[in-house]
């Protein structure tokens, strides 16, 4: 500390305590330099958290409404006040004091109540929960006026979902920790510290997000239990699982079980990057075991040969387009794939007569059951299924309310029968993560999402 800073003296022992390495550098954070984050590539900059490693690459550029700790603790760099009136059922939010996107435009009330109200309109299990309790969105003398439907004193949980964010009126402007300064397609992507950031001025300079392994990672996303000589370990508590969804009727179940048949065997071709998947959320969990009977290669082929299948899949599914498209080459198999980005996916499904198609959710482990069987009803469905689902979720929310932790597992029995028997989504595979940082750089936080919070991480210095 440089003490002429002071126009007055200080008693020893203070002096003493600003010496101390831990406070002075509390007091005077180090500011500058730059991160090696490994990613998978993102296909661009609209908001697609499907994976992982998306989740962690949009965080950096769209900032959250809230942010939910791992010790349960809400948080938020936006509003200065958050307020709930439980005899109004209403919820106030008041922003800070000047707040701008990257680049320099202010980020107004405005700007809440439209990210708000798209991201309500998404097809997202996380936003139909909140849709139904939200009456209506005003802005009253600049802050944001939630008014509810019924009394919700949990509210704000239901704000902390990772996929809401504040969106800006064009892709130039980011209300994120960092912005995109420069793209390298297939090596590595440059952001620079938001200096309008609401959160406050990030302590590093910089980002470099790599596609590949040079240069060396800091920080970068692996299988548990790797790593541990060089780099701290962060438990993601997460995990990410892969289905395979029929989205029209006509399709046999021989070629149902063949194509999930040469899946499998992809992925076992390709060292078992994933693990199988027996289940519809986590075999941990489940209460039923999922046994989809297998083909041989001999019969997959036979039934395959005549069939002319375009397989879709979506954009979040990317690390694997390359693997996927030679080893379907090799089969001679007529099947062509396609890749569509998560954002478009829907829109996309209006104007193709899509049949076959890969997707892909990530999970938090410690989210209920139950919970994790209604996204993928909801947000694998793509709105194409019929009475008979929307009564079944209907039924499971009034289990889960009913006390009955036996009614609860018998209605999430039914569902997931019902959805592989009818054939509409077949599990594919699992996969767990770990975050990985170097021991060369200080431990950080990570939130109940799995995201690093880098706002406050610096490189370590002498």
């Amino acid at each position: 500390m440089n003490r002429k800073q002071f126009p007055i003296l200080l008693p020893a022992l203070l002096l003493a305590l600003l010496a101390s390495p831990g406070l002075r550098s509390a007091i005077k954070p180090h500011y500058g330099g730059e991160i090696v984050i490994r990613l998978n590539e993102p296909s661009s900059f609209h908001l697609n958290t499907a994976n992982y490693s998306n989740l962690i690459f949009y965080s950096l550029i769209h900032e959250s409404f809230f942010y939910l700790k791992k010790d349960g603790v809400i948080t938020s760099n936006l509003f200065q006040e958050y307020r709930y009136d439980t005899a109004a059922r209403t919820l106030f939010l008041t922003l800070r004091d000047n707040l701008s996107f990257s680049n320099g435009k202010p980020l107004t009330a405005r700007n809440i109540q439209v990210s708000l109200k798209v991201f309500m309109t998404s097809d997202l299990f996380a936003a139909s929960r909140l849709s139904k309790v939200v009456k209506n969105i005003r802005i009253i003398d600049g802050r944001v006026v939630i008014e509810l439907l019924a009394d919700q004193p949990d509210i704000l949980s239901l704000l902390t979902a990772p996929e809401l964010v504040v969106l800006a009126e064009n892709e130039q402007s980011f209300s994120g920790l960092f912005f995109p300064q420069e793209w390298e397609k297939g090596q590595h992507m440059i952001l620079r510290a938001n200096p309008y950031y609401a959160g406050g001025r990030p302590y590093l300079d910089r980002v470099r997000v790599t596609f590949t392994d040079r240069p060396a990672p800091d920080l970068f996303l692996s299988a548990p239990g790797q790593f541990r000589d060089q780099c701290l370990e962060f438990s993601s508590g997460i995990y990410q699982n892969v289905y395979l969804c029929f989205l029209q009727p006509d399709i046999g179940q021989n070629t149902k079980i063949a194509l999930f048949s040469l899946l499998k065997r992809f992925n076992e071709a390709t060292g078992g990057r994933f693990r199988d998947l027996n289940s519809l959320t986590s075999d941990d969990e489940s209460p039923i075991a999922i046994r989809i009977r297998q083909f041989s290669p001999q019969k997959t082929a036979s039934i395959l040969k005549t069939s002319e299948i375009k397989l879709y899949a979506l954009s979040s599914l990317s690390s694997m387009e390359k693997d996927l498209s030679a080893f379907l080459r090799d089969t001679r198999l007529k099947i062509e794939t396609q890749f569509i980005d998560n954002s478009e996916f829907t829109s996309f499904l209006d104007s193709a007569a899509i049949k076959y198609v890969l997707i892909d959710k990530i999970f938090q482990k410690k989210s209920p059951a139950e919970e994790k069987i209604s996204r993928i009803v909801k947000e694998s469905s793509f709105n194409r299924f019929n009475a008979h689902y929307l009564r079944m979720l209907s039924e499971l929310d009034e289990a889960r309310f009913s006390n009955s932790q036996a009614l609860l597992t018998e209605q999430i029995a039914r569902i997931s029968e019902a959805v592989v028997n009818d054939g509409f989504i077949f599990p594919l595979f699992q996969k767990s993560y770990s975050l990985y940082i170097r021991t060369s750089w200080p431990a950080l936080e990570i939130d109940y999402f799995g995201r690093p919070l880098l706002q406050k991480v610096s490189q370590a210095h002498d």
